[in-house]
């Protein structure tokens, strides 16, 4: 990081020096480091029994994931004895060890439930079964929500992938009377402030009875449709991801691509690869991963299955492009901050920033401006909603005045950007605080990110700091010498900076 004694900020059409204090920073754009909620996965399976009701507690470690930086297992618990009997209570009471146990590891999980894993036994539970197994699990979910990344639909098919079943048909039968009566008790008895991933995107289009992909305003509004994403566990096979793509007699849909790239600006996607036993297709398709990564915005990925295309990427050195830049990541570009407040004065707060990631974030989570001494530290809560900073270079910006409590004490303070987990069972938890991928920013052991710059709260301050910049983001490439003009669209209540080569930028949370 570097200070500066300004910053100039771009208008629309023009610039203007503002003084204060502010800090430019230095991307670290090669470390592979640990982040919540994103990245390669494990997965941890296999038949829970009243003896044996365990997937993670006796099956990981504190060295689980510590060679790829991994946050994020896969646990798929298979009730093969109970497709026709109510899940024991040691069964229960297992599944909340296992989430404790991932508390205690400071990790979070993909979750999933199903009763078959060979394709020579179809035979899964009714919908009556299905729904109470629901019924059952429905406290055990909500209890255990904090380590809950994403629930994916499970239950129906050979390892809950929604395919070889007895009782709901077959892939391309994507939503039978059956399948619709599962997504209704998932919907019904899972978190509702978690993400349901379906095996195929068609089965969220016929269910929700169009293709019309989420907008801007209505994602994250806890709806069915902004609530529900896509699991591909075919990634780069042949015939469009093995039905992923598929739209009635085509193999590979354009328009069903096209639809799950912008959907997965607002709902999860991930998956697998599954090229097993075909060196020569995993050799045609396994440099494909970067962009169709980027494409349709990939979080999570699976590490060891299928090892073919695993081992093409880890010889290769992709494996480690890809671990970087799986999910968000956030890389600071400059700051501008008040350098002088008063108690129950204001401060201004300009932050510009880049996601340089696959993906965004997609669960809520709160973000604080700090405040800290050797004496005080105070957590300011911001407006900004990490949710909106969009990836694959999109710049988005914090542009707040933040209020300063009464009883500050007087004196410096150090400023950081803080970005925990929003439930109070682990918000004080470092190993779920987002990490920003800058030099010399990071603190491990308390999970903020130091912003390089100070300010002095003092009674004799200005209680009010003046007007915010009025700023865009200048996209990469674009010359800001007024040469080349930029243009504002406000579309669904998201500012967006549109440049003469048609690129557009988020300008989130910017007054203009």
């Amino acid at each position: 990081m570097k200070k500066l004694t300004s910053l100039a900020l771009l208008l629309i059409g023009t610039a203007i020096t503002v003084q204060a204090a502010t800090v430019t920073y230095v991307a670290d754009n090669t470390r592979i480091f640990k982040n919540p909620e994103r990245g390669f996965t494990e997965e941890l399976n296999g038949k829970v029994t009243e003896s044996s009701p365990y997937r993670v507690k006796n099956h990981i470690d504190s060295n689980w994931g510590k060679r790829d930086n991994m946050t994020m297992p896969v646990v798929l618990y298979n009730f093969w004895a109970y497709k026709s009997q109510d899940l024991p209570e040691a069964v229960l009471t297992g599944f909340d060890e296992d989430m404790q146990e991932l508390r205690k590891l400071g990790l979070k999980c993909v979750l999933r439930f199903a009763y078959t894993e060979r394709e020579s036994d179809i035979e899964d539970a009714t919908p009556e079964w299905v729904q109470r197994h629901l019924e059952q699990l429905k406290p055990h979910l909500a209890a255990n929500a904090d380590v809950i990344y994403v629930l994916e639909a499970g239950f129906v098919g050979v390892w809950g992938e929604w395919y070889y079943s007895k009782n709901y048909g077959n892939e391309t039968q994507h939503v039978t009377a059956n399948r619709r009566k599962v997504i209704e008790y998932l919907f019904a008895n899972a978190p509702a402030d978690r993400f349901i991933l379906f095996r195929y995107p068609m089965i969220k289009t016929e269910y929700l009875g169009d293709a019309i992909p989420l907008t801007a305003g209505e994602a994250f509004s806890g709806s069915q449709r902004a609530r529900m994403g896509c699991h591909n566990d075919a990634f780069l096979h042949d015939w469009g991801n093995m039905g992923t793509y598929a739209s009635d007699d085509k193999s590979d849909d354009p328009a069903v691509r096209q639809y799950i790239a912008t959907e997965t600006l607002y709902v999860p996607n991930g998956g697998e690869t599954n090229i097993d036993d075909d060196d020569a297709l995993a050799e045609r398709r396994y440099t494909q991963a970067p962009s169709e990564m980027s494409k349709y915005h990939w979080s999570f990925c699976g590490s060891t299955y299928a090892m073919p295309v695993i081992k093409r990427w880890r010889s290769s050195g992709l494996f480690d492009t890809l671990n970087i830049r799986m999910g968000y990541r956030y890389n600071l570009l400059d700051g501008q901050f008040t350098d002088q407040v008063a108690p129950s004065g204001r401060m201004n707060v300009t932050i510009r920033l880049r996601n340089d990631g696959y993906a965004p974030l997609y669960n809520e989570r709160p973000a604080y401006i700090v405040l800290s001494n050797d004496v005080n530290t105070y957590r300011l809560p911001l407006t900004a909603d990490p949710r909106r900073w969009l990836p694959n270079g999109v710049m988005s910006a914090i542009n707040e005045q933040v209020a300063i409590p009464a009883d500050v004490a007087e004196g410096s303070y150090h400023l950081y950007l803080y970005l925990p987990d929003k439930y109070a069972s682990i918000a004080s938890d470092p190993r779920y605080a987002i990490r920003i991928a800058n030099k010399d920013m990071w603190d491990a052991a308390t999970g903020m990110n130091d912003l390089g710059a100070e300010v002095v709260v003092s009674a004799t301050a200005s209680p009010d700091p003046g007007e915010l910049p009025k700023v865009i983001l200048s996209a990469p490439n674009v010359a800001t010498d007024g040469s080349r003009t930029a243009s504002k669209v406000l579309e669904d209540g998201i500012l967006y900076i549109c440049t003469p080569d048609g690129k557009r930028y988020a300008a989130n949370g910017l007054t203009m």
